[in-house]
């Protein structure tokens, strides 16, 4: 082997030697948040001239959502006028989807807040909350409505509480119709009457 051919040899393994360890080593940064890629055409190989360099910046902070991810459903019911919230973990179909997709795959609702820790969805509908009772006297006892979604009654409860001995202002309310909102009102009045 002549000492050209050497020469050459080793300046090549030199050149990969050196590329590799500045790649590996010295190129990289610190910033995590950056890919640079490089994109170069050797004008002429044998002084490494880079004709292009492109970067291009991607972020790698990206939120999505986890298992984790708190899921807050807010809706407000126009023909009441109350707002209904709860609360759950996202389902399956959720995970892993940044704020654009959930944006894209719930359209009909507003995206309040994002962030991988909650989300909060919220929508507006035309009826009423499903948290409305009406109670009503009916054959000398209380019965209890719960006022639907399109605002027709359904039987919940009929007859346990008489009205016999209540006073003539509360029949006379209750032969008119006594709205109530919330189960936690419905209970106290149904305890005041009862006692």
């Amino acid at each position: 082997m002549s000492k050209r051919a050497i020469f050459v040899f080793g300046g090549v393994i030199l050149f990969f030697v050196c590329f590799y360890i500045g790649f590996n080593f010295l190129g990289k940064e610190e910033n995590t948040n950056n890919i640079i890629i490089n994109t170069a055409e050797m004008r002429d190989k044998t002084n490494n001239e880079v004709k292009n360099e492109i970067v291009v910046e991607v972020s790698s902070n990206e939120e999505k959502t986890t298992p984790n991810t708190i899921l807050v459903l807010k809706k407000f019911y126009k023909d009441c006028g109350h707002t209904i919230s709860g609360t759950s973990t996202i389902p399956e179909d959720m995970v892993n989807l940044n704020e654009e997709e959930i944006k894209k795959s719930y359209s009909n609702w507003k995206v309040e807040k994002f962030s991988k820790e909650e989300i909060v969805l919220y929508k507006e509908l035309e009826s009423f909350c499903g948290e409305h009772y009406l109670l009503s006297e009916e054959n000398d006892y209380i019965s209890i409505y719960i006022v639907n979604e399109d605002g027709s009654t359904s039987l919940k409860e009929k007859g346990k509480i008489s009205t016999e001995y209540l006073p003539e202002m509360d029949r006379i309310s209750l032969r008119n119709g006594i709205m109530v909102y919330g189960t936690e009102t419905l209970n106290k009045l149904l305890e005041d009457f009862e006692s």
